[in-house]
C-alpha cells in the first residue's frame, strides 16, 4: 500500500530551518515531499517507511538516495537529523522502520533481522522508478547497527555509510565485559513502551533516546533487586521478551549470536565510510575497533571523535562533515577535506587532525605506591606491600558520569576518592604537560577473597583545586581461577587528554561499577540468578613496582 506524496508543511519547514541553524549546514535547496510506502519482506511482512523526494526543477535530478532503518519511529524528531535535512538540501531519503516498530509487520527481535530485512529494501529499491542506481546508507546507534547488518553482505550499489555512535556486534556490548550491561534493561523498557508515543506528553518524552532518566524509579528499583533476572521478570512481565534471552546467553559465542554480531562487515566492506564516536559515548570501543580494523585493511576510512555522550554523538554535533562526506562519495560534487581521524583532546580543549588513530606514541610507565600515591618511581621492595578496599554487594560502589547510555559524560568524580570501596591512587602535580593519546594499560598484580570479584579501573585528572574528572575505564568479571601472583593486564578504553602542568593523575581501582553492569555477588553462583551476597575484600599489591599504570604519551607538546 502507497500513500499520497504530501507536501512539507509550514510547521515542518519551520522545524527545519531552526534545526538546521543548529546543526550548522547551510542553507535549503529546496522543499520536498514524504509519501508513506509499505515494503514487502520475503517472509510476507511489510515494513512502513516514508520516502523523501526533494521538489527540484524539471529536470534537476536528485543528487543521491540515503537508506536509514530505523527502530525509534519516523517523528519529525527522529526524521529531521536522518532523512529531512538531507531532503531539503537535494536528497532522497527512504526512511524505514524496523520489524514490528511503528507500523511495520512482525515481531521486534532486536538484531535479528535486520541482516535479512535490509537486503530485502535494497531488492525492493532496485524495483522503484526513482531508484538512481546507487545509495548511502546513514543514521546513529541502532541505525547504525542495522548499516553494519546490512554490509554484512554489502551491496554492489551501495557506495558510502555514515555510521554514528553505530556498535556491529550486541553481544560485545551486553556481555563483553563477563557481566551483563544494565543499559539493556534501561533500553528493552524504553523499546517496549515504544507505543508511547499516543500517550501523554510526558510518556512520548520518555520514549525518545537519550531521555530514559524520565523512567520510573521502579525499574530502577527492579535492576538493583535480587535475583536480578526474577526482579526484571516481575517488572517487565511479557515485555521485552529479547531482554531475557539475553540473559541466558553469557557466551558471546553463543549461536543465539550469530546474527547479532557483523564483524564479517569489517572483513567484507570496501566502501568509503565515515564514523562519529565521542569519548563519552556508550559504543566508543566499537567504533575505535571498526576504524583501526578497516584502516588496517585499506578502506577509505574517516573517525570523528569529541568530547560527546552517546546522544551528542549521534551526528548532531559533525552535521558540516557529514554533508560534505556524501557530497563526495555518494553526490559527487563536493570533497571531503579533512583528515582520516580527527579527535578533541580534553585538557587542552582543542581539536586535532591526524593522520590515523592512535598516533606514534612512547609507552610511560607510573607506578602505584603505598599510602595510594602514583608516580613515576619505582617503589622499593620493602616499601608498604599492599592496599586493600572491600566491595559490598548490597553497598555496590556507584557509577559516576563515564561512557553510559543516557546520562554519563566527564563530570566531577572527586567522590570516588572518599570512599571506603575504592582506591584513588593520586600523583604529586605533573611538572610538565603530560598528553596521553591511545589506550592506557594498567598492570595489576591483584587478589580478592574470595576470588569471585570484578575489577572497575578509571583515569582522571585532579585539576589544581583538587576537583577529579574522568577521561577513561574499564571494566572486567574476574576469572576466579587466574593466577593472582601473575599481573592482571588490563586496557582501559581509547581517550586523547592532556594533563597540563599543576594537575594530577588519578587511576580509581573499585570492585563494582553499579548499575551499569551487574554486580559481583562474591559467590561461584550465578549472579543474574542468586541473591546470596559475600563482601569481597581486594588487595592491590604495590610493592616493587609490580602494579603499574602505562600511558601512552604523545610528542612533547
Amino acid at each position: 500500500m502507497t500513500g499520497q506524496p504530501v507536501k512539507r508543511s509550514y510547521a515542518g519547514a519551520a522545524l527545519d530551518y531552526l534545526g538546521a541553524r543548529y546543526v550548522g549546514v547551510g542553507p535549503e535547496e529546496c522543499s520536498y515531499t514524504i509519501q508513506a510506502i509499505q515494503i514487502p519482506m520475503r517472509d510476507g511482512v511489510e515494513l512502513a517507511a516514508d520516502f523523501y523526494k526533494p521538489e527540484l526543477p524539471d529536470k534537476q535530478a536528485p543528487v543521491g538516495l540515503i537508506m536509514i532503518q530505523c527502530c525509534y519511529g519516523r517523528g519529525a524528531g527522529i526524521s529531521f537529523p536522518n532523512a529531512r535535512v538531507f531532503a531539503a538540501r537535494g536528497y532522497q531519503a527512504l526512511f524505514v522502520s524496523t520489524r514490528g516498530t511503528y507500523g511495520s509487520g512482525g515481531t521486534f527481535d532486536p538484531g535479528s533481522n535486520e541482516q535479512s530485512d535490509s537486503q530485502d529494501i535494497v531488492v525492493w529499491m532496485r524495483q522503484q522508478p526513482w531508484y538512481p542506481g546507487s545509495f548511502a546508507t546513514l543514521g546513529p546507534s541502532y541505525l547504525g547497527y542495522s548499516q553494519w547488518a546490512l554490509l554484512h553482505d554489502p551491496p554492489s550499489d551501495c557506495v558510502a555509510a555514515v555510521i554514528p555512535v553505530g556498535p556491529h556486534d550486541n553481544a560485545w556490548h551486553a556481555w563483553g565485559t563477563g557481566s551483563f550491561r544494565l543499559d539493556r534493561a534501561s533500553w528493552s523498557d524504553m523499546m517496549s513502551k515504544r507505543d508511547a508515543e499516543r500517550g501523554s506528553f510526558l510518556s512520548r518524552l520518555s520514549s525518545i533516546p537519550g531521555l530514559s532518566f524520565l523512567q520510573s524509579s521502579e525499574l530502577e528499583e527492579a535492576v538493583a533487586g535480587l535475583p536480578l533476572e526474577a526482579s526484571l521478570q516481575k517488572y517487565f512481565g511479557d515485555k521485552a521478551p529479547w531482554l531475557f534471552e539475553y540473559l541466558k546467553h553469557p557466551n558471546v559465542d553463543d549461536a543465539y549470536w550469530t546474527s547479532r554480531r557483523h564483524h564479517t562487515a569489517l572483513e567484507r566492506v570496501k566502501i568509503p565510510i565515515l564514523l562519529v564516536s565521542g569519548w563519552y559515548d556508550t559504543f566508543t570501543t566499537q567504533t575505535m575497533h571498526q576504524f583501526k580494523y578497516l584502516r588496517a585493511r585499506g578502506v577509505n576510512v574517516s573517525l570523528i571523535v569529541g568530547p560527546w555522550t552517546h546522544v551528542q554523538g549521534s551526528g548532531l554535533y559533525s552535521m558540516p562533515e557529514i554533508m560534505d562526506f556524501l557530497a563526495e562519495h555518494l553526490a559527487k560534487s563536493g570533497k571531503y577535506n579533512r583528515s582520516p581521524a580527527r579527535v578533541f583532546i580534553s585538557g587542552s580543549q582543542e581539536w586535532r587532525s591526524m593522520p590515523t588513530w592512535p598516533p606514534a606514541t612512547r609507552p610511560t610507565t607510573l607506578y602505584l605506591q603505598g599510602n595510594r600515591g602514583i608516580s613515576s618511581e619505582r617503589p622499593a621492595q620493602d616499601a608498604s606491600p599492599e592496599e586493600t578496599f572491600v566491595f559490598d554487594p548490597l553497598n555496590p560502589t556507584p557509577i559516576i558520569g563515564g561512557n553510559q547510555m543516557s546520562s554519563g559524560g566527564r563530570v566531577d568524580d572527586s567522590a570516588y576518592a572518599d570512599r571506603s570501596d575504592v582506591l584513588a591512587f593520586t600523583s604529586e602535580p605533573v611538572s610538565e604537560d603530560i598528553e596521553v593519546l591511545g589506550i592506557p594499560t594498567v598492570h595489576l598484580i591483584h587478589a580478592s577473597n574470595p576470588p569471585f570479584a570484578d575489577l572497575f579501573l578509571r583515569l582522571s585528572e585532579v585539576d589544581a583545586q583538587g576537583v577529579s574528572h574522568n577521561i577513561t575505564d574499564m571494566y572486567r568479571a574476574l576469572d576466579p581461577s587466574r593466577d593472582t601472583s601473575q599481573p592482571l593486564k588490563l586496557d582501559l578504553q581509547d581517550c586523547a587528554h592532556r594533563f597540563r602542568v599543576g594537575t594530577r593523575v588519578r587511576l580509581i581501582v573499585a570492585g563494582g561499577c553499579f548499575p551499569m553492569y551487574a554486580r559481583s555477588l562474591g559467590t561461584a553462583e550465578d549472579r543474574l540468578r542468586s541473591d546470596k551476597t559475600v563482601p569481597q575484600k581486594h588487595t592491590v599489591t604495590v610493592a616493587g613496582g609490580v602494579s603499574q599504570l602505562i600511558l601512552p604519551v604523545g610528542a612533547a607538546v
